[in-house]
């Protein structure tokens, strides 16, 4: 049986579901009657874990009784996904000790090659860009204490 797009999303839904359960469950879940700062998270990962099983077996009965569903990932459609997912783990590694701004310039540089047919001159306007709205949004707007660049800066 192949993994189709219904059982991927039930499969992450099932994941999210338990990782709220596990990290709500750290908070205290206290009773109904008096409930802690753990419950909603709880609460939310049990309703993701029980719709992502319903989901998964309404997917598996659909497979079975022939019903064409899309394929979860095309083989193409590997490639940004990692680079996504690659952009933001260095991001949240750098972010600390380089600082906002070397963090948003490798988010930006990394996740520019998950698009086809971009112009390499475009990368520097999309980091200028975003680096720009970042830190205005968040270390001026919001005043967030995020440090622009590394130690010493």
């Amino acid at each position: 049986m192949t993994i189709n797009s219904e059982m991927l999303a039930a499969v992450l839904f099932i994941v999210f579901g338990i990782v709220a359960v596990f990290l709500g469950s750290a908070y205290g879940f206290d009773s109904l009657s008096q409930p802690g700062a753990g419950a909603v998270p709880v609460l939310a990962g049990v309703a993701l874990f029980l719709l992502g099983i319903a989901q998964f077996l309404n997917a598996i009965r659909a497979a079975r009784g022939g019903e064409i569903l899309p394929a979860a990932f095309a083989s193409g459609e590997f490639r940004p996904l990692l680079l996504i997912l690659l952009a933001i783990f260095a991001f949240a590694v750098m972010v600390v000790p380089l600082g906002l701004v070397p963090a948003l310039a490798a988010l930006t540089f990394i996740a520019w090659f998950a698009q086809k047919g971009g112009r390499r001159w475009e990368i520097a306007g999309a980091m200028v860009t975003t680096i720009v709205l970042m830190v205005a949004i968040f270390k001026y707007g919001l005043g967030l204490p995020l440090r622009l660049f590394g130690a010493g800066f």
